[in-house]
């Protein structure tokens, strides 16, 4: 996955940036990361390779990275209004004496699409970190895509 080679500083610089470029996203919903990354390897394929392949790996796995931040806030804010909801189904007269076993588990709950950008994130600044050290890094499954 990970292969020790030679690349120029220029190289180097331009991979770590399109994978760092995860952090552009926390200020544009996501979208700035991705235009960052794919700028970076439109201007690289015909100079670099590795700066290419690294860029349009970090355009993907930051346009995937969106995907699944939607679905997990998506999922989560479907268990929230059924929270809501569902105390006003099972006792009409009286939903305020059930919102607290719905509601607090949903809150609590809500931290999961945190940790799940968090995570994401942590792991695509790993990925800058390694290509800035001269490893040509790949993605679980997306690295497979731009061999």
């Amino acid at each position: 996955m990970l292969k020790e080679t030679t690349f120029t500083k220029d190289e180097r610089v331009n991979a770590m940036l399109a994978h760092a470029g995860i952090l552009l996203g926390l200020f544009s919903r996501g979208t700035l990361g991705i235009v960052f990354a794919l700028l970076i390897w439109w201007t690289q394929r015909g100079k670099s390779q590795f700066a290419a392949r690294q860029a349009a790996q970090a355009t993907a796995y930051q346009f995937l990275g969106l995907f699944v931040a939607l679905f997990v806030w998506l999922s989560w804010g479907v268990l929230l209004a059924g929270s809501i909801f569902v105390p006003v189904v099972l006792n009409p007269n009286n939903p305020e004496s059930l919102q607290p076993f719905t509601m607090i588990p949903a809150m609590v709950l809500m931290i999961v699409p945190f940790a799940v950008m968090l995570g994401w994130g942590i792991y695509g600044l790993s990925a800058a970190v390694q290509v800035w050290h001269g490893k040509d890094f790949s993605y679980p499954i997306i690295g497979r895509w731009f061999r």
